[in-house]
């Protein structure tokens, strides 16, 4: 997980946001009023919905790369992504078109095994870590242990813990995939930390944002002191 930069609002949510949120709260209360209406049901889900516009996904995968908020894994070339509301709009309506609660994430930290509808409190650990409004490195430390060969995720305190257990940081099919990546990247560091300079231009390009795992190759050249 990096920090993203919030690009412009979508002209479409400029233009439609508060006539979408006002139709789906109305639908909500129709929703609400009449359980077993079809109608009823349909015409809420017809209005949520919305938040799924074609504009709104493009200008989410333009802001993150194509990548997952949470787990930095290239989506796009597998999936379509999913448009993620960071407070789900089951808890919080009235948020379901604000541009600032939108992110891309992939199928697997955005399913019900996984952040699905969770958004836990103070109380219980929350909320969240919201990449785009804080500095994931503060919460997490990325580290390749070259022993093992693996990348993990390590929390640093209360929310750090929980949103690694909430969004599946360190599940294992994605440890494996992403420890594959970050080997490559480690031994590039180490081979650009003894001068050679096609692998310290390769390790830099590993930490640009649009990179998968920036964070860890960040991490890593960090560690062996190479600029990027």
């Amino acid at each position: 997980m990096i920090k993203v930069e919030r690009i412009a609002k979508p002209s479409i949510l400029v233009d439609q946001a508060d006539n979408w949120r006002n139709n789906y709260q109305q639908a909500i209360t129709g929703s609400n009023n009449n359980p077993r209406n079809k109608t009823a049901q349909n015409n809420k889900k017809k209005a949520e919905k919305k938040y799924n516009h074609k504009d709104i996904k493009a200008a989410l995968k333009q802001m993150f790369n194509g990548k997952c908020a949470y787990c930095e894994s290239q989506v796009l070339h597998i999936d379509f992504g999913d448009i993620e509301h960071f407070r789900p709009k089951v808890i919080f309506s009235e948020l379901c078109f604000e541009w600032e609660n939108l992110l891309l994430a992939c199928g697997r930290c955005n399913s019900k095994e996984n952040k699905g509808d969770q958004f836990p409190d103070a109380q219980t650990g929350g909320p969240l870590v919201n990449p785009v409004e804080e500095e994931p490195g503060d919460f997490f430390d990325f580290i390749f242990d070259a022993k093992t060969g693996t990348a993990n995720v390590i929390p640093k305190g209360t929310r750090g813990i929980t949103t690694e257990m909430v969004l599946g940081l360190n599940r294992p099919d994605l440890v494996k995939q992403r420890s594959d990546r970050v080997r490559t990247i480690a031994y590039c560091a180490l081979k650009a930390r003894d001068g050679d300079l096609q692998a310290r231009h390769i390790l830099e390009q590993q930490c640009q944002k649009e990179s998968e795992y920036a964070a860890f190759a960040r991490a890593i050249a960090d560690r062996v002191g190479i600029s990027y």
